[in-house]
């Protein structure tokens, strides 16, 4: 009899215990809301840059950089713990999705990283420089692209892993 009672105390424990407990794909799930909240806060801040760019307001398009900056390094930062949390799970998928995440993070910074410095020659009026770095932001963006691109497809081949 006090075996049973025993049986049933730590089943309910267990049972009580596990769901306090969070495990690496939960981990993994509320970190990529936490990367997509920046990214597409960092990419709406990098794409009024460029337009601020465009329209000459070079002061305001130096401030929405630093902003995408901001986002897109949150958004590594997560990403750097999901991968962490991606590897404990020993499960390619999850690893390569978060691989491509950094890399697609990776690629955002530069872009905005030579869209300021092409808004810094734009200033100066060397618009040719600034030109050669624009081009340079959006070769990192079409990069971008492709790992967003990959990261898209392994969810779709894989829809039972991700919510």
């Amino acid at each position: 009899m006090q075996n049973k009672i025993l049986i049933v105390a730590l089943v309910i424990l267990t049972v009580s215990f596990s769901g306090c407990i969070q495990s690496d794909v939960s981990k993994i799930d509320q970190s990529a809301a936490t990367i997509n909240n920046h990214l597409k806060a960092g990419d709406e801040y990098y794409n009024n840059a460029a337009s601020d760019s465009n329209q000459q307001l070079y002061i305001k398009a130096l401030e929405e950089c630093d902003n995408a900056t901001n986002e897109f390094t949150q958004a590594k930062s997560s990403a750097q713990d999901a991968y962490t949390y991606s590897k404990n799970t020993k499960e390619v998928v999850f690893i390569e999705y978060i691989q491509n995440v950094l890399s697609e993070v990776d690629a955002k910074l530069n872009a905005t990283s030579e869209l300021k410095t092409a808004i810094t020659y734009f200033q100066k009026n060397s618009t040719t420089t600034g030109n050669q770095h624009l081009t340079l932001a959006n070769n990192y963006m079409d990069q971008a692209l492709v790992f967003k691109g990959n990261r898209e497809s392994i969810v779709q081949q894989n829809p039972t892993k991700f919510k």
